[in-house]
This record gives structure tokens, sequence and C-alpha cells, in this order.
């Protein structure tokens, strides 16, 4: 297999068109099916079929793809790692986060990186769990900084931030703003800010179980935003579980945190990688700023 009928045939399948993977790539049409027959000749199996909306992939295609980006992405950082060794301080870090780590250790990292490695190109993204596992696997992330599950699977190595607890967020002169008890919140709408998506709880759900309380039966479903939710949560009557630092970072907004007396879930927060895939020198010096960054303010995390 050559990079170039690698190239193309991710090109294709992400694009499910072979004129789009031409004018991506900077080649003609018949040059790309080409590319892509010489890869399925040398696996002897067909990868792509055509329809009438464009391509549409093969069993053998769908096995190959996530195998093929992250071949992709492992010759990027090999070609990254050389440079580095040089002193030559280019190449990208690819971040998957959260809005907890983009409102309290993300910034600091950030500024210490910048000062050491200024060229190199950062790319954060925010991201749900299970979207940031798959994106690690198939190579478009180099590291994620997230909260662990147990569900994480060999895969992966874990790196501990820090550990913060929950509390529960809602507006200044809400109704309910004095609650002290869960038990007096079952009532309201609460908006879903962490939801399960595959994994076998969430910590909504593990809160409520601790104090022996049914679910909430008033659900806002809007756990993709956190624009959305804090502007909810500022403007009308819904509530949310929230971590603490994140409900610090929305007092401006006029949202407070209930003084609720029921213990509160915690989450483990952690560097998240591929065991299997070796850090460039980059990767390694972002990531050692995150620590750092997280060290400088552990009293501000709790």
């Amino acid at each position: 297999m050559k990079q170039q009928q690698l190239l193309a045939f991710v090109y294709a399948a992400r694009l499910g068109s072979l004129r789009a993977a031409a004018r991506q790539l900077g080649l003609t049409q018949p040059a790309v099916t080409h590319t892509i027959r010489e890869l399925e000749s040398s696996l002897d199996v067909e990868l792509v079929t055509r329809t009438n909306r464009g391509i549409e992939l093969t069993e053998a295609g769908d096995a190959l793809l996530p195998r093929a980006e992250q071949l992709l992405a492992d010759m990027r950082r090999v070609r990254e790692t050389i440079e580095q060794v040089k002193n030559r301080p280019v190449g990208n870090v690819s971040v998957g986060t959260l809005s907890t780590i983009a409102l309290t250790i993300l910034p600091d990292a950030v500024l210490k990186f910048r000062e050491m490695m200024p060229l190199v190109k950062l790319r954060i993204h925010e991201l749900s769990v299970v979207e940031t596992l798959a994106r690690l696997r198939n190579g478009e992330l180099d590291i994620a900084v997230t909260h662990r599950a147990p569900e994480l699977d060999s895969d992966f190595e874990h790196d501990s931030l820090f550990t913060c607890r929950f509390a529960i967020a809602m507006r200044a002169g809400h109704p309910l703003a004095k609650s002290t008890r869960l038990t007096e919140l079952l009532d309201a709408e609460w908006i879903a800010t962490l939801t399960s998506e595959g994994l076998s709880q969430s910590v909504m759900k593990a809160m409520f179980e601790a104090q022996g309380l049914p679910f909430p039966r008033r659900m806002l479903d809007a756990p993709s935003s956190f624009a959305v939710r804090a502007g909810l949560l500022a403007k009308t009557d819904v509530i949310g579980c929230y971590t603490r630092p994140l409900v610090r970072s929305m007092i401006p907004l006029g949202i407070t945190m209930a003084p609720i007396q029921d213990e509160l879930p915690e989450l483990d927060f952690a560097i998240i990688s591929r065991r299997d895939l070796a850090p460039t020198p980059a990767v390694l010096r972002f990531s050692e700023c995150l620590r750092q960054a997280a060290r400088e303010q552990a009293d501000s995390l709790q």
C-alpha cells in the first residue's frame, strides 16, 4: 500500500465522491479512480462501489477506512517527529477536550506551550467522550483531555490531572436557589449536561441513584453546546449538574450554585492517549504544559 493510494481512498470515502476527492487532492477523477483500483488490486478486494449518488464502501472498505486514516495520521507524526528532533518546531498537536478543561487549565497550558513552540499548529476540538475515543483511534487526535470512564479499554493510557466535584447550577433568583437536598429538585426541569452516549452511566444518573432517588422526569436535551446550556441556565428556570469550576466560571452570567448538602459525584480528569502511538516531541511538551497548569491551579479545581 502506498500513501497516495490511501489518501485517494480516504478522501473518496469521506466525501462519498470520486470527483470531490479529486478536487481535494488536486488530481483528475480518472487518476483517483486508477489509484483506488491499484489499492484494490494490491489487496485483492473491492473497496468501493459506484451508485447514482456517488460511491459506497464495501464491507472491506468499511474495515479498511479507520485503519487507513490511522496509518496516514501516523505517517504524518513520523515526519513531524523527525523535524522536531532536528529542532525545527513545526507540525501539529490535535487535542480533544471538554468545557471544564477549556475554562480551567487549557488557556494556561496553551500560553506555556506557545512560549516554547510558537510555530506548532494547535487544533482544539470540544467533543463528547464517544467522539473523542473514535478520533483517538483513527489518529485524528493526538491526545484527549477529558474525564475518565470505566468503559475505556486497554487501547488507551491515562495520565491523571485532577479530580473535581459536581455542583447544581441555576439562575440567581431561581425559586429553588436555596435548596439543600436533591429531593427538593426532582420536579424541576433539568438540562442534560453530560449524556451517557453508550457509556454505562451518566453523572446525573449516578447522583440520583446514590441518594436512592428516581431520575427527574423533566429533561431538556441540549448536551452538545456549552453556550446554549449557559444561556438557558441564566435566562430560564432549567437547572443543571456541572463541575464546580465550570459553575464558578458562569457566575458573571447570573448563574449560582445551590447549597446542596447531599454528596455529589466527582470526576477524574486525565490526559488520554492511544497506547500504541508514540507521541511526538510537541505532544509530549503540550502534555507537560497541561500537567503544570493543573498543578498550579490545584486549589481552584476543587
